[in-house]
């Protein structure tokens, strides 16, 4: 038995992996159940579901959003709390057709970062996107898809499923045909595809290759989903935490 007053090794290791960054296991958000993580979803269907990250931005959130009008196809927009509130009318003209995603309040790497502080991140995006657009996220991406077990507890806590993807839009060297081709190739029934709307770097690929890849994916027999209905046709809803 430890003396009274004095650190037991637990406590020890729990003071280290907190002065590191890591989860520790003694936080429990409260209401904290399980979730998922999905890359993509289990299903047979010719489904696909195009998400944008980072936004909104004043270049190319509109654009995004003139060409799935004139396409008459949904997404989901996985906005960053900070820019919400920096372009509201924009956030709410997503949440008028499409689906809104927690991404954040300021886009930090969560991989490192503590569960408590994961979750005022978490937190504070859902107050301002529900305050601005009058919907809360349903599902949450982590940025640069870097998460952690403290990440997923966070999430968890807020009810929140854990949405990645299995394809994206490369802005980096390819361009917009070569975009189209590769992703038209790729995609499989239940795929997420990455775009961008908005972030620090530059988005005029994702907006060139977009119509083309639309309708070539149409093309191909495929319908548009936002990512709650593609979770809905996932057939392995297992929690993982």
């Amino acid at each position: 038995m430890a003396a009274a007053g004095a650190a037991t090794t637990q406590e020890r290791d729990e003071a280290t992996l907190r002065r590191s960054g890591h989860a520790v296991g003694a936080y429990r958000p409260a209401g904290l159940t399980g979730t998922t993580v999905t890359y993509r979803a289990r299903t047979s269907e010719r489904v696909v579901a195009l998400t944008f990250d980072d936004g909104p931005s004043r270049r190319y959130t509109a654009a995004v959003l003139d060409i799935l009008e004139a396409a008459g196809v949904v997404a989901t927009f996985n906005l960053v709390g900070r820019h919400a509130a920096q372009y509201p009318a924009l956030a709410r003209r997503a949440a008028e057709r499409h689906e809104l995603g927690n991404h954040t309040w300021s886009h930090p790497d969560l991989s490192l970062t503590p569960a408590p502080q994961a979750t005022r991140q978490l937190q504070r995006a859902a107050t301002v996107i529900a305050d601005v657009t009058g919907v809360r996220p349903g599902t949450f991406r982590p940025p640069y898809g870097y998460f952690s077990g403290a990440t997923v507890m966070a999430a968890a806590g807020l009810d929140l499923p854990v949405v990645l993807w299995d394809q994206a839009f490369d802005r980096h060297g390819q361009s917009p045909t070569s975009n189209v081709e590769r992703l038209a190739g790729a995609i499989g029934p239940g795929s997420v595809v990455l775009g961008h709307d908005g972030g620090s770097m530059p988005c005029d690929v994702v907006v060139a290759a977009l119509p083309s890849l639309i309708t070539r994916l149409q093309d191909q027999g495929y319908r548009f989903v936002t990512t709650s209905q593609l979770l809905a046709l996932d057939r392995r809803p297992e929690p993982v935490v």
